[in-house]
């Protein structure tokens, strides 16, 4: 059984939230947040097929396959698209440069392309950080860019045998998945024991319909 629930992404067990302005945009809205969790996570993807991949991508790639995660930093406002070597460079500068420990720490970026992160401003802003801050809703803000509103879902699953998960998400992106997922960004966490090859399936039969 599968039941919509309120909320956010941050009513799931071990997963650790906020969003925060940190000087990116000039409104002064949300526009650096992350994803934390105390242990690491099985992370898997799926990437725009389009053949440019930003620095962002690029980075998460040299992981290589099936490794895991504790920490992912998202900032609107910037989408480190078309920096070359040196945006890459960047994100490991940034998390060479936080005052917490990281696994594997993964960063995605959205906005403006072209341009140089700003390095100082979400260095500091991701060091102002509450790793026991549970606020999907403001995630949900920091990542917007043209949106009008937060993307967000959660749900709750019932299995036969009496147990159950949550799964839940948080998107940005207007007019934004055409062609080949474009420039949309997604979250999806859960607390399911899920192995990495049925994750990976998941993704990619539903990112596909």
């Amino acid at each position: 059984t599968i039941l919509p629930i309120k909320g956010f992404i941050d009513q799931i067990d071990g997963f650790y939230c906020n969003g925060i302005h940190a000087g990116l945009k000039p409104n002064g809205n949300n526009d650096l947040g992350f994803i934390y969790t105390k242990d690491a996570c099985n992370v898997q993807a799926v990437f725009t097929e389009n053949r440019f991949q930003a620095a962002p991508l690029k980075h998460f790639l040299m992981y290589g396959e099936n490794f895991q995660t504790n920490f992912v930093l998202i900032n609107s406002k910037n989408a480190n698209a078309m920096t070359g070597k040196k945006g890459i460079e960047d994100i490991n500068t940034i998390f060479s440069k936080l005052n917490f420990e990281l696994i594997n720490p993964v960063m995605s970026s959205t906005g403006v392309i072209g341009n140089p992160l700003p390095i100082e401003k979400i260095v500091n802003g991701a060091n102002s950080f509450d790793l026991t801050a549970k606020n999907g809703e403001e995630l949900a803000k920091a990542i917007m860019t043209t949106d009008a509103y937060p993307k967000t879902c959660m749900y709750e699953v019932k299995l036969e045998d009496g147990s159950s998960f949550k799964i839940g998400a948080v998107a940005k992106g207007a007019g934004m998945i055409n062609p080949n997922l474009a420039t949309m960004l997604c979250f999806i966490c859960t607390d399911a024991a899920i192995s990495n090859d049925d994750m990976q399936e998941a993704l990619r039969v539903n990112s596909d319909t």
